[in-house]
C-alpha cells in the first residue's frame, strides 16, 4: 500500500491506539463505534516497549497496530486491530508479515492469539489453526496457533 509506513508505537499514541481498536471493532457493529462494548485492556506506556507495540501509518496517522506478549512456551498476539477504513485493503497482511518477521528476530517458535470469532478467517489466511474456543472476561474467543517457520512472512 503506497505510502504506509511500519514502526514502533510511541506513548503519545495510546489514546489513538484506543479509540482506533474500538473503530476496528465497529466494523462488525454496523459502523457505530458506540455500539462496541469497551472491554479491551487499554494500552499503557509500559505496552509500547514491554509487549513490541507496531503501529501502520499512512499520512503520519496510525490505521493498525499489533502487540506481542512473550510467554515461556510461545509468542502471543496481544492486540492486533486495523482501523474500520482499512479493513480488507491490505494493511492487515501488511503488519501481518512485520509481525512473522519480528516472531522469528526473537526466537520464537509457537505463535498464539486468542481471536474474536470475526477475525478467526483473517488468521486463518495467514497461517494460525483453530485449536478451541474458550471464555475471557465475557467474551467468547477462538484459541489458535501455528509453528512460526511456517507462516508466510
Amino acid at each position: 500500500m503506497e505510502g504506509l509506513s511500519i514502526r514502533p508505537a510511541r506513548p503519545e499514541e495510546l489514546p489513538l491506539l484506543d479509540a482506533l481498536v474500538l473503530r476496528s471493532k465497529s466494523h462488525w457493529t454496523g459502523g457505530r463505534a458506540e455500539d462496541v462494548r469497551d472491554v479491551t485492556p487499554k494500552l499503557t506506556a509500559v505496552d509500547i516497549a514491554a509487549r513490541h507495540a507496531t503501529v501502520a501509518e499512512k499520512g503520519g496517522v496510525p490505521i493498525g497496530f499489533y502487540t506481542l506478549n512473550e510467554h515461556e512456551d510461545y509468542l502471543g498476539i496481544g492486540l492486533f486491530f486495523v482501523d474500520r477504513p482499512f479493513i480488507g485493503t491490505g494493511v492487515g497482511r501488511l503488519l501481518w508479515g512485520d509481525l512473522v518477521r519480528r516472531a522469528v528476530a526473537l526466537g520464537a517458535r509457537l505463535l498464539g492469539v486468542g481471536a474474536e470469532p470475526r477475525a478467526e478467517g483473517f488468521y486463518q489466511r495467514m497461517g494460525m489453526v483453530t485449536r478451541h474456543g474458550f471464555d475471557h472476561n465475557g467474551e467468547r474467543l477462538i484459541w489458535m496457533t501455528a509453528e512460526v517457520a511456517a507462516l508466510p512472512k
